[in-house]
């Protein structure tokens, strides 16, 4: 039939035969060449005109072009490939044992002439498949399959354990091109493909695993339009860790060191709260109002008291968790403590409490020094900008050994009273 339809052919013949291959060439790229498209062709370890080229690449873009495949003597390997808007054209073509094997996908009219392969396969969307066997008859699928069980000589089993193994090893080659679409469909049982253009979760899926791939190994993922050995390696590598996540791990017995100690829930930003308060800190699986509100609280108040962050990574830090077990010991400790009369010869002693940066910036500007456990950026400015004006004043140092100096602790103090009066 001569109408244009998605095409799959799989073509074996003796290398003795390659001019007869080089005509099934022409016919399909005359019969699917367009307008501002072309053909590019590579091969690996050809003879053009007489001289060997290891790797040889050219562009087939008008009929003129096409007569370079005359040109071509001998090759190990051989692929035209083109890519539209509506399909991606590709014939490839290999040599092994003294057979040429010919792989062709395209979207086209059918091959009229059927002793151009010695066997061939054809299949195509609108009709059933169908085989040829170098005599230009056609051959059904049943009318194929009587053949081979009628014919019982050795010579015709031989040839049909080489035919498998051709086919084999042309479904291997086959899944090499197209590693991508196949370990995509394999992992997400999706088409990558639709109306002959790759689908958008095909695209965004390929994006991925490119960045994934360069950032984990450096390497580049296309030589030439193709997916590099080892970037095909680790596509494969894919599909075979899903395979391995799917075998049953055996359930393993909860030992006792899984179960939570009741003091770690005691002392808990959870435990504490309701221990304090005597309300439920989680309601129908959420957090109540008055725990958030109690959390940010009790925060803020440690921040202010040590001038340390209360979080690290989203998780409360070990000072911190600290903090939170004394406060229902300081509730259960408070007593009633007797006054004592004041006599002229005790001197009130000076609270020693040292002043942070963190609490000077809150109490002179009114912003958080710290949020979700790191130092905003107001405060690490204002951090450099009080060190340099407190040391152009002075001419003195403003940490020793990684702390704050009393002068500066003094300095910061007086900014903040005076702020306050």
């Amino acid at each position: 039939m001569s109408e244009e339809s998605l095409r799959e052919i799989i073509g074996l013949v003796e290398t003795s035969k390659w001019n007869q291959v080089k005509k099934f060439i022409k016919f399909v790229i005359q019969k699917t060449m367009k307008k501002n498209t072309e053909y590019r062709l590579t091969a690996l370890d050809a003879s053009i005109n007489g001289k060997k080229q290891p790797n040889y690449n050219s562009i087939i873009k008008n009929r003129e072009n096409i007569k370079s495949i005359d040109k071509i003597d001998d090759f190990n390997h051989l692929s035209f490939y083109q890519s539209t808007q509506t399909s991606n054209n590709l014939i490839d073509i290999s040599q092994n044992n003294g057979t040429i094997v010919v792989l062709a996908k395209y979207m086209g009219p059918s091959l009229s002439d059927h002793q151009i392969f010695d066997f061939s396969v054809h299949m195509d969307v609108l009709d059933d498949p169908f085989f040829t066997n170098g005599t230009g008859k056609k051959l059904s699928c049943s009318e194929f399959l009587r053949t081979i069980n009628h014919k019982k000589q050795p010579e015709i089993k031989s040839h049909q354990r080489k035919i498998k193994n051709n086919l084999k090893q042309l479904k291997e080659e086959k899944i090499s091109q197209d590693v991508e679409v196949f370990v995509f469909e394999k992992l997400t049982n999706k088409n990558a493909f639709w109306n002959e253009t790759e689908t958008k979760a095909f695209k965004n899926w390929k994006a991925k695993n490119i960045n994934k791939y360069r950032i984990e190994s450096g390497k580049i993922t296309y030589y030439k339009g193709k997916p590099t050995k080892y970037f095909s390696q680790y596509l494969k590598n894919l599909l075979e860790s899903k395979t391995d996540k799917k075998k049953k791990t055996p359930i393993k017995p909860k030992s006792k060191k899984s179960i939570p100690k009741k003091e770690d829930k005691e002392y808990s930003e959870v435990g504490v709260f309701e221990t304090l308060t005597g309300k439920n800190a989680i309601w129908n699986g959420t957090e109540t109002k008055n725990f958030q509100e109690w959390k940010g609280k009790i925060a803020n108040k440690y921040r202010k008291e040590t001038g340390k962050t209360a979080y690290y990574k989203g998780k409360p830090t070990n000072n911190f968790t600290q903090y939170l077990r004394n406060l229902p010991k300081t509730k259960t400790k408070k007593k009633k403590i007797p006054v004592k009369k004041k006599t002229s010869n005790i001197k009130p002693k000076k609270e020693e409490k040292a002043i942070s940066e963190s609490f000077a910036f809150e109490s002179l500007t009114g912003k958080n020094a710290v949020w979700n456990g790191m130092e905003t950026k107001n405060f690490q400015e204002w951090k450099r900008k009080i060190a340099k004006k407190y040391q152009k004043e002075t001419g003195k140092n403003t940490y020793y050994r990684g702390k704050l100096t009393q002068s500066f602790q003094n300095y910061l103090e007086k900014l903040v009273k005076k702020k306050t009066n």
